[in-house]
């Protein structure tokens, strides 16, 4: 009994040691930049909150693309954390991580601050809706893109319908893609997409919205559209741009050490997320001179706004510049009247040329003067906070905070968030568990014809399988031909040699018959099995002679004896066959890549490596592809275990 336990114990060890990894392969498909690395068989944010509510945080703030990582530095202008978290991989592998996040779990426990924690979110997402949708970016990434590409393709597709004249029930979906693809590539004047999956809000992450002297143009579709959409974004989808958040970027690329910076101004701060944007010039001399060198020579032009008044001086700026309104039409391609005709709303024009001058305009100005003109989302939420309390301890009533002045409000995007996550966190959790998977699915179906083709293969190639096989083997052992043996060693040569050793030659050949490009190409080289031929072989070698000779004196034929007599009896080891010849076509990639070239004719594995290589960023996109390919083998080998294993051991016993 002692030798029987411990054969169970460590046969139950084997099976662990295949069904874990699995286990992590799977709980890594369903994770985000936060938990990817943590490599466990269960998800630990099923489990626990405080990770849930850290992986929230991290998905929201992932960067579009990594190459742009501004997002982390919006979250730390919001949440302020400690130096050393510079990534949330650091948060994560902070061993006091415990004790300084996550940063609003049980600050709102009681029914008290509860409710003055939807207050601050009611007013939030309120006031968010009234803000120009440049002053804020699109978060939570990668479930943002699609929503993007979603909102393009719907707006494109009525554009096409519209020029062509047809109604959407008239033509195939791909016909209506290429259509809508064709219209938004006319109205950007760009390249045109082969499917919106590839359509990725890389270009409007790379604005460089920090900058100086950038002002937007208006003026391109792309632009608009993006704007169109970011509107439209639900408040938990958007966070603002703050001035706080430019001030930390200043300050981390222009004050220098952070000891040095303590010293010259007597703060004692441990990060420069932690020195708090002002209003107006603060008293601190050191402070002083490098707010007055932010807003005066570094504030975004973008972000200002000039009042009504001077549109006097606009007028002025261009008539001194040109000298008549024929030379300023002349540049400008324009046909105005008069100086007075030319627009000014106080902020930057959307014609390029208009644009371009505008900001030599503000920059010919004060900057002292210019920056009493500045817009930005703090003072739009004081504001706001002003038309809605009417007072400071109004606000500190409703929100429980304890201002002393309006001007020392800040907007409160962590508060938001946090109330923001408590409402959403079941639907969340969902979007995690099939996201990945989803968007892996969408991915698979919409390219080329990949489940088809995919389809078509396996199932010629089992089919061939199972023909040329039987009958090669069966021919070899019944007629007894004079070169049987030369032929066996053949064929069992053929085992020896890599497949990668024949692909060159079979591909110039298919290529010279003309085959490539098609279902042809993908089964012919894999027509015959040596090793089948052999295994079959040698099955009905072992049959008894008598039966054979029966059936031949009852009068059957060749075939009748082969498809009524011997092929019932190979039932198992064709079906042995028959996985292999499944895994052969659905896992092959290599030659499916090589001799069909053509997208149209892609097989799924080609189109999952097409896949990684458009998801390389998020590997966690990656290891969901890996599970959903994985799914068929599986069930295959499920649903057929019984069949396998006795394919398996008939041919040893026999």
């Amino acid at each position: 009994m002692g030798f029987l336990g411990g054969s169970y114990l460590l046969l139950t060890l084997g099976g662990l040691t295949m069904v874990i990894p699995f286990l992590i392969m799977l709980t890594s498909s369903v994770s985000n930049e936060w938990d990817y690395e943590r490599h466990r068989p269960v998800p630990l944010y099923l489990l626990d909150r405080r990770e849930r509510y850290m992986k929230y945080l991290a998905e929201k703030y992932l960067s579009v693309q990594r190459e742009f990582p501004r997002d982390f530095r919006l979250f730390t202008a919001a949440y302020r954390p400690p130096p050393q978290w510079t990534s949330f991989r650091a948060m994560r592998e902070d061993p006091r991580f415990g004790e300084r996040a996550p940063f609003q779990l049980g600050r709102y426990s009681g029914p008290a601050r509860r409710s003055q924690l939807e207050a601050i979110k009611a007013d939030y997402e309120d006031w968010l809706a009234t803000l120009d949708p440049l002053m804020t970016l699109p978060m939570f990434g990668r479930f943002t893109i699609p929503a993007y590409q979603q909102f393009i393709r719907e707006k494109y597709e009525r554009v096409y319908l519209a020029q062509s004249g047809r109604e959407r029930a008239d033509m195939s979906w791909r016909e209506l893609e290429k259509g809508a693809l064709r219209a938004m590539a006319d109205t950007w004047q760009e390249a045109r997409f082969t499917s919106f999956f590839y359509l990725k809000m890389i270009t409007e992450a790379a604005l460089p919205y920090h900058l100086r002297e950038w002002l937007p143009p208006l003026d391109e579709r792309r632009l608009q559209d993006y704007l169109e959409f970011v509107r439209a974004l639900p408040p938990e989808r958007k966070v603002p741009i703050t001035a706080q958040h430019l001030w930390v970027r200043y300050l981390e690329n222009s004050a220098g050490d952070l000891a040095a910076f303590n010293e010259a101004t007597g703060l004692d701060v441990d990060a420069y997320n932690k020195v708090r944007f002002f209003e107006t010039e603060p008293d601190n001399p050191r402070l002083a001179e490098l707010w007055r060198e932010f807003v005066h020579h570094e504030w975004p032009l973008w972000m200002i706004e000039l009042p009504g008044v001077l549109h006097r001086d606009w007028v002025s700026y261009l008539s001194g510049r040109f000298g008549d309104i024929g030379a300023f039409n002349r540049f400008v391609e324009g046909d105005y009247a008069s100086w007075w005709d030319v627009p000014y709303t106080g902020s930057a024009p959307v014609d390029p040329l208009e644009r371009n001058l505008w900001r030599d305009f503000l920059l010919s100005k004060d900057p002292e003067w210019l920056a009493t003109c500045r817009v930005y989302p703090e003072r739009s939420y004081r504001l706001f906070l002003w038309e809605r309390y009417g007072s400071v301890e109004a606000v500190n009533e409703a929100y429980g905070w304890h201002l002393s002045s309006m001007d020392e409000a800040e907007v409160p995007i962590a508060q938001a968030e946090y109330a923001q996550f408590l409402e959403h966190e079941r639907a969340f959790v969902r979007g995690c568990l099939t996201f990945n998977f989803e968007r892996v699915f969408s991915f698979m179906a919409i390219q080329g014809r990949a489940v088809f083709n995919t389809f078509v293969l396996v199932v010629l190639s089992i089919l061939a399988t199972l023909t040329v096989n039987p009958l090669a083997a069966y021919a070899l052992s019944r007629f007894r031909l004079r070169r049987t043996h030369q032929i066996l060693l053949f064929l069992l040569a053929t085992m020896a040699f890599p497949a990668e050793v024949s692909m060159i030659p079979n591909f110039l050949l298919l290529r010279e018959l003309g085959l490539l490009n098609t279902f042809a190409a993908l089964v012919l080289p894999g027509l015959a099995s040596g090793f089948s031929i052999f295994l079959l072989k040698g099955f009905f070698d072992s049959l008894p002679s008598e039966l054979f000779e029966s059936a031949t004196l009852d009068g059957a034929g060749e075939l009748t004896i082969f498809w009524r007599i011997a092929m019932p009896l190979t039932k198992p080891i064709m079906a042995y066959m028959a996985l292999m010849s499944f895994l052969a076509a659905y896992g092959g990639f290599m030659w499916a890549f090589l001799v069909c070239q053509d997208e149209r004719m892609w097989t799924l594995m080609v189109w999952m490596y097409q896949y990684q290589q458009t998801a390389a960023e998020f590997p966690y996109m990656v290891m969901a592809a890996f599970v959903l390919a994985s799914i068929p083998t599986l069930l295959v080998f499920i649903l057929c275990q019984n069949i396998i294993l006795r394919g398996i051991i008939i041919p040893q016993m026999k």
